[in-house]
């Protein structure tokens, strides 16, 4: 059971999370009577938050139109979730937001408490990122406006840079967006190919949303699809090297699906 004081912010959480509210899906969910909900209503209006009522039946309530708050409360493992992803979006190749990510880090410490916060400053001083060396920088700006056109199904136009060949302009209905070994892909019907594709985000660039939508594949694994063709074209040469160095720095220097690093059985001189 809540005390009052956490049900009122209950119910300013739910105003934050939903549009509109109705009075008594308010009071199902706090186990209270209606009544009780209009209360803690006008406890939230005194406070200064802008709740606004509609009377009669079926009467809810909903917060203004264009307020927000952060949120009031973290539980511990929520804290370091975020902490988390702010400090790993550099490590996908989404330098151009690290100024963001530092913004919204220093936001969450100081809406944090004393513990929570200490916690937060720990993870800064204690933990490393070990970025391998093919990671590609990514535009931010042009991620985002690709997750906006899966979302809605929405047809994208884009410049495509394809190594060893001419740029070309491309019309795709992209399904998913998948982060693999250091790289963004979209997995995508070309129109100019009349097949599925996946086009590195690194080499697409002049990104537009055009107003024709697609109907999306349900339950398309575009992780394993991308995973099924990205394999490593076969060598022209094959080529042994005897590096004196651990395996794992071996590995780490390699580009993706093109290593074989094996362990010598005995110590060359």
């Amino acid at each position: 059971m809540y005390d009052p004081s956490m049900r009122v912010l209950t119910v300013l959480e739910l105003l934050q999370a939903h549009e509109e509210v109705s009075g008594a899906e308010l009071a199902r969910r706090l186990e209270v009577s209606p009544r009780t909900v209009q209360r803690y209503v006008a406890r939230l209006q005194d406070l200064g938050i802008p709740v606004e009522g509609r009377r009669g039946v079926g009467g809810a309530y909903r917060l203004k139109a264009g307020f927000h708050l952060p949120p009031l409360m973290f539980t511990p493992e929520e804290a370091l979730a975020a902490a988390l992803g702010l400090r790993t979006l550099r490590h996908l190749g989404l330098h151009a937001l690290a100024p963001a990510a530092q913004g919204a880090s220093a936001k969450l410490s100081r809406s944090l408490p004393h513990d929570l916060r200490a916690d937060m400053l720990a993870l800064e001083g204690s933990l490393q990122f070990d970025t391998g060396p093919w990671v590609a920088p990514t535009d931010a700006q042009l991620l985002a406006a690709l997750l906006r056109a899966v979302r809605d199904a929405c047809t994208v136009s884009f410049t495509y840079a394809a190594p060893d060949a001419p740029e070309t302009r491309r019309d795709a209905d992209v399904h998913r967006v998948v982060h693999l070994e250091g790289r963004w892909y979209a997995v995508a019907d070309c129109h100019l190919r009349g097949a599925r594709r996946s086009f590195r985000l690194d080499r697409m660039s002049a990104l537009s949303v055009q107003d024709r939508r697609f109907t999306p594949e349900p339950d398309f694994d575009a992780a394993a699809y991308l995973r099924s063709t990205l394999r490593a074209p076969k060598p022209t040469f094959e080529i042994s090297v005897w590096l004196d160095c651990p395996r794992r720095t071996c590995a780490a220097g390699c580009p993706p699906g093109a290593r074989r690093c094996a362990p010598t059985p005995t110590a060359r001189v």
